[in-house]
């Protein structure tokens, strides 16, 4: 029996604010509730810059514009530091129309949307993610 090696994802988060609010979005599955950033997993050859105005545009029916890199973080799926590792890129972003959650074709259970401050959004983040956009507040 040959074992397969773990792999590892690269993804992109959008960090959208907002009159000094990040806009956050509820996701729901077997595990909870969680409050995460818009984006995803970077599909095989296609530019990253792609991949977040996609998954934005999926996730939110709307168009961004990019701005700066602010953090990268990672998670491993299954619990434990084991299996798959997601590694993600966090850059920020502007919204350029209104947000509709009604229309989104990656079904990913997306409930709810909240702008929340940065003190809020870090309360409800993964630890993961946390700490990243911790180091970008400090700056």
């Amino acid at each position: 029996m040959t074992e397969t090696a773990p792999r590892v994802t690269p993804g992109v988060k959008a960090l959208i604010e907002e009159n000094g609010k990040i806009l956050a979005l509820k996701t729901e599955n077997e595990n909870g509730a969680y409050w995460v950033l818009p984006g995803g997993r970077v599909k095989y050859g296609e530019d990253p810059k792609h991949t977040l105005k996609r998954e934005v545009k999926e996730e939110l029916s709307a168009d961004i514009i990019l701005g700066k890199p602010a953090g990268m973080y990672y998670f491993f799926i299954g619990g434990n530091d084991e299996g798959d590792q997601v590694v993600l890129t966090v850059v920020t972003a502007t919204l350029e129309e209104e947000i509709d959650l009604a229309h989104d074709p990656s079904d990913e259970n997306l409930t709810e949307y909240r702008w929340l401050t940065p003190h809020e959004f870090l309360e409800l983040s993964d630890p993961y993610l946390r700490e990243s956009l911790a180091e970008y507040y400090e700056k």
